[in-house]
Formats: structure tokens, sequence, C-alpha cells
């Protein structure tokens, strides 16, 4: 069934007035994954948005040219062209640097914030997937404030405790953030409190995949606006998304649900002529 999203096609609908871009950091393995997503938010979201997609330095030339097709005016950055612009800016934040060279999820952080040009952004992970219309998102977008809103853990995902936080960094943690889907202010993105994060605690020691979660985690927190959207924005470890869920992002426990589930689901949305 994956492959099968190279055959759907742009539903119609106009841009929001100045609305923020939404990123997505995709590879080689997942781009597919990606296209899904991203399909599915603009089947719920009723709307055409500014999208950005972010090569981890491993997406083919085949996924560049199909998800172009796919997604017309979607903006593709190749690594090589992130590395030239993140780089350079970087250089003042050295623990900043060494983390986005070592991990490509760090490019969730440093580059997504670089190359928005606003002051807010969406950053959607390529294992989520959408259901049903997406009110609360586009509440946060109609409204402009310069919140950090987060889908919900199903459990506490930092890696960084409440007493280290704030001992080290005078930060009060918000509890169970999970970064498959965030709507991000911009001003939040602390690149100072980012590399005294990582040199000065336990962080690195940690799941390299929860590094960039945790430390968008805490530059919202020190932000001190926004919070936790409503769980039917689901994160969960069971076999079925609740009924009325928005969406679901498919974490690594639950990957194979995103195909045996949320494709099942979407496949007679995209395709019902074929699914009927």
């Amino acid at each position: 069934m994956l492959p099968r999203i190279v055959d759907w096609s742009w539903p119609l609908g106009k841009e929001i007035a100045g609305a923020p871009p939404i990123h997505v950091l995709t590879s080689g393995k997942d781009w597919r994954l990606a296209a899904w997503m991203l399909a599915s938010w603009l089947q719920f979201s009723e709307h055409a948005w500014p999208i950005f997609i972010h090569d981890d330095g491993t997406l083919p030339k085949e996924a560049s040219e199909t998800l172009g097709k796919l997604l017309p005016g979607a903006r593709i950055i190749d690594r090589r062209e992130a590395d030239a612009a993140v780089g350079p800016l970087l250089h003042a934040f050295p623990f900043c640097a060494d983390f986005r060279k070592l991990h490509p999820l760090a490019l969730k952080l440093f580059d997504v914030t670089h190359f928005t040009p606003g002051g807010r952004f969406l950053l959607f992970d390529s294992d989520l997937l959408f259901f049903n219309y997406p009110r609360e998102i586009l509440d946060w977008v109609a409204g402009g404030a310069d919140e950090c809103w987060f889908n919900e853990d199903a459990r506490e995902g930092s890696l960084i405790n409440a007493a280290e936080a704030r001992g080290e960094l005078g930060i009060k943690i918000w509890s169970r953030v999970n970064g498959g889907l965030c709507l991000l202010a911009k001003s939040a993105i602390d690149l100072d409190l980012c590399d005294r994060t990582l040199a000065q605690t336990s962080i690195l020691s940690g799941d390299p995949w929860r590094i960039a979660q945790t430390l968008h985690m805490l530059c919202a927190a020190r932000h001190g606006k926004g919070g936790l959207l409503p769980r039917t924005y689901e994160v969960s470890l069971g076999k079925r998304s609740a009924g009325n869920a928005i969406s679901r992002h498919y974490v690594r426990a639950v990957r194979d649900r995103f195909f045996a589930e949320g494709l099942e689901s979407l496949n007679t949305i995209f395709f019902p002529l074929e699914t009927a």
C-alpha cells in the first residue's frame, strides 16, 4: 500500500494568508511515510500550506522528484544546502554544532528554525498521520499567538529529570512532551540554552532519538507559553487508535500500525473507487 501514494493528487484548498510553514525531516527510508503524512494533513486541514521538506542526507533523487510532483511548490532542502547554510551559524555554539554533525534529528531543531521565514512553524514527523479536522491546530494558526504546543507522549520521554533541569538550567520541565507534532514559536528556540544543556547536563547519555525532543521541550518551557494538545492528537502504544483521534504519531514501538491501521484507513479516503 505504501507506494500507492504516488497516485494521490493534491486536494483542492486555498492557502491561509500568512500561514506558518509545515516542516518535515525525512530520509531515504521514510520519505514515502512523509508523503502519506503530508497528504493526510492536506486532506483534513482542508487548506494548502507552505511546505519545507528537509533531507537528512540520505534522500535519493527519485524521492525528491516524486515529492516535488506530489507537492507542487514544496521546498526540498538537501543536506548539502542545509550544511552550508546552518553550519556557520553554529560556530558560536560548539556543542550544538557537534550534535548536528552526530545525529540527523538535530536538523529538526536547528535547520527548521533557520529556514522558517516567519515567526512560527509546524513540525511534523514522517510517521504521523491525520484522520480528522485538526481544529485546535487551525485555531493556533489563526490566533497568531507565539505559543508552543506538542502532542502528549504515552510516557515520559525527557532525557533530563525535573531536578536536573531546575538545578542546571533554572527550568521547570513540561512533562510527557512528544516531538512528533509540534507547533512552535521561532522566538522560543534558544541556541544558547541548547548549547548549555548539551554541555552541562546528562542529556547526551540518553536515547539519541530523544535529544532534539528534549531540547524543544526545554526551549518551550523556558518560553513559558503553550503546553500539550488534547489527547485526540494521539500517541499511544495500543493496537488501535481511539475512534475520535484527530491524528496519531506511530512511535517506534507501534510503527507497524502506521501501515496496518493508518494506511488502511486513509486508502479508502484517497482511493475510494478502488476500495469500494
